[in-house]
């Protein structure tokens, strides 16, 4: 059975509940190789970004995709939640325009499953 995530308006959003190892293995090579340089593997810590786990709950799609490629062209747009964010003197998300549908697809399905993972089971380096 598939489970979606809902945002605060009840829309479906990114990741869906499942047993997909292979996704969750590419999740993993990806968030290692783009995003530990920022954000803490175990996604309950903050590091120099905050900590992402529960990220999809809070935020849509377009939203995380449209972010995690280019954060700097949002807040220079006027993006509310970007502008917050940088208020709370976060910096802007270096842009990772090269990251596909599917791999940003696999980052947030590793970030959320490893995030609901129990304690002893989690990925933490």
């Amino acid at each position: 059975m598939k489970e979606y995530y809902k945002s605060k308006s009840n829309e479906k959003n990114i990741v869906e509940i499942g047993t997909d190892d292979k996704l969750f293995e590419k999740g993993k090579k990806l968030f290692i190789r783009n995003c530990t340089s920022c954000h803490y593997i175990g996604m309950d810590k903050v590091a120099t970004a905050p900590a992402l786990g529960g990220i999809t709950k809070i935020r849509k799609k377009d939203w995380l995709y449209n972010y995690t490629r280019n954060s700097y062209q949002m807040f220079e747009n006027g993006d509310s939640i970007a502008k917050k964010i940088r208020e709370k003197d976060w910096g802007l998300m270096t842009s990772f325009p090269n990251l596909t549908n599917s791999d940003l697809d696999a980052i947030y399905y590793f970030v959320e499953k490893n995030h609901e993972l129990p304690e002893n089971k989690k990925i933490r380096k």
